[in-house]
């Protein structure tokens, strides 16, 4: 049983022992955690350090995580892990004329060419975990220990980020 908690400082829609975050995709966010360890009448514990924060799962390079003692700080935008497929060929060229080039996720999409097709993820929440290790000492026995436990950030796909994109996109010249 983990005896880790988190308090994060952004309100949570769902229970917080489910959930530390809801932030939407594409929307620049900025959140504080508190790391404690639970007590009880039978025993109490000293919190040491957090050791290490990694996002399970596909990287997200676009969020920055950043440790201080107890306090996790998340700052960014998230992206991942929706797969949103598009198609694309050079500017005044169709898929008659060129192979179509596919690339995944709007990071990867170069600029200038025309857009043929685009697949977007129509997932509407994903799920962002993260693998918390902090280390702590029994205030009874003086033992150490070592646990981890995942922390998870709800991620709301309005399908605007697409919109947006889009609508921004440096079309080739065809």
């Amino acid at each position: 049983m983990s005896r880790i908690l988190f308090d994060p400082t952004f309100p949570a829609q769902l229970d917080p022992s489910e959930v530390q975050g809801t932030f939407t995709r594409g929307v620049e966010f900025n959140q504080t955690v508190s790391v404690s360890i639970e007590q009880s009448e039978e025993e109490t514990f000293t919190f040491e350090e957090t050791l290490s924060v990694i996002r399970v799962g596909e990287e997200e390079d676009s969020v920055t995580i950043t440790i201080s003692g107890n306090t996790i700080e998340f700052d960014g935008t998230y992206f991942q892990p929706w797969e949103d497929l598009f198609t694309l060929v050079p500017p005044g060229e169709s898929n008659k004329k060129t192979d179509p080039q596919t690339v995944v996720n709007i990071p990867n999409v170069p600029n200038g060419q025309d857009l043929y097709n685009l697949d977007q993820d129509q997932r509407h929440f994903l799920f962002n975990e993260y693998e918390v290790t902090v280390r702590y000492t029994s205030d009874l026995s003086g033992e150490e220990i070592i646990e981890t436990e995942i922390l998870t950030h709800e991620v709301f796909n309005n399908l605007e980020l697409i919109r947006s994109f889009m609508a921004n996109y440096d079309y080739g010249e065809g």
